[in-house]
């Protein structure tokens, strides 16, 4: 019998948006499962800090500081960790932006900002992953998407839109590339506490009732950690096409 196993010792992995907030708790812990990391994201100098903090870990780590809208830079951070490190078996796509307005007052530039980073970087980082995936015969591809692709929120069209978007695009990816033996999977975070979600509280664009939520509280990102491990490792390897909803009960609970 095969046991499931969620060690991803020798494992190589790629997380965008990696500077803080959820993307920075994954790259840590799939660097504490035993993964080499590299990692993305604009914010140079919280991402030194990210990978200082994975170096005591004593893993490899390469980091690009890089923006995420900028699809020729994506590609080729892609090529280079498959140059540094040899065979890549693990891609996450974290990085994210909001636009808090309500429908009427977002603009075309609010609308592409948005489809640049929650959108396009993920189809081409995907796309740059599975073509040396496919060459490997393996690979595990999750996306970070949202509770919000099911359900609705005021101040966030163009965000929600986006999240559902990359559902669809999850789950066409899963049944494109399963002949390569490609997995890809997405994990949909509810309200977590974030330094984004607390300046957008604050700002009072995105108010959190954690009344709604059924546990009665908001996550922390190190919770988001275990689902993500989940579907990059061994243990969910006739898992494809998925979404894994972590929201504490939220999007299934009317109150």
């Amino acid at each position: 019998m095969n046991y499931p196993d969620f060690h991803l010792a020798g494992k190589v992995a790629i997380v965008t948006g990696a500077a803080q907030g959820i993307g920075r708790a994954i790259a840590l812990g799939l660097a504490h499962a035993g993964a080499a990391v590299a990692i993305m994201d604009k914010e140079a100098a919280a991402l030194a800090q990210v990978k200082s903090e994975i170096e005591k870990m004593e893993r490899q780590v390469l980091s690009f500081a890089i923006d995420l809208a900028d699809t020729d830079a994506i590609s080729a951070t892609v090529q280079e960790t498959f140059a540094h490190f040899g065979p890549l078996d693990i891609l996450i796509n974290n990085a994210g932006v909001r636009v808090h307005k309500r429908v009427l007052d977002h603009s075309l530039d609010d609308w592409q900002q948005t489809l640049n980073v929650n959108c396009i970087a993920p189809f081409i980082a995907s796309q740059a992953a599975a073509n040396i995936m496919r060459q490997q015969g393996n690979g595990s591809i999750v996306n970070i998407t949202s509770q919000m692709a099911e359900v609705t929120s005021p101040f966030r069209v163009a965000y929600c839109a986006s999240k559902a978007a990359l559902v669809q695009m999850t789950r066409v990816m899963a049944v494109d590339w399963a002949e390569y033996g490609i997995r890809v999977n997405a994990v949909a975070p509810g309200p977590t506490r974030t330094p984004f979600t607390s300046a957008a509280a604050n700002a009072g664009a995105m108010p959190i009732n954690v009344e709604k939520v059924p546990l009665g509280r908001m996550a922390d990102p190190d919770e988001i950690i275990g689902a993500v491990q989940y579907l990059a490792s061994s243990a969910s390897s006739f898992v494809t096409g998925s979404v894994l909803v972590v929201d504490g009960g939220q999007s299934v609970h009317w109150r």
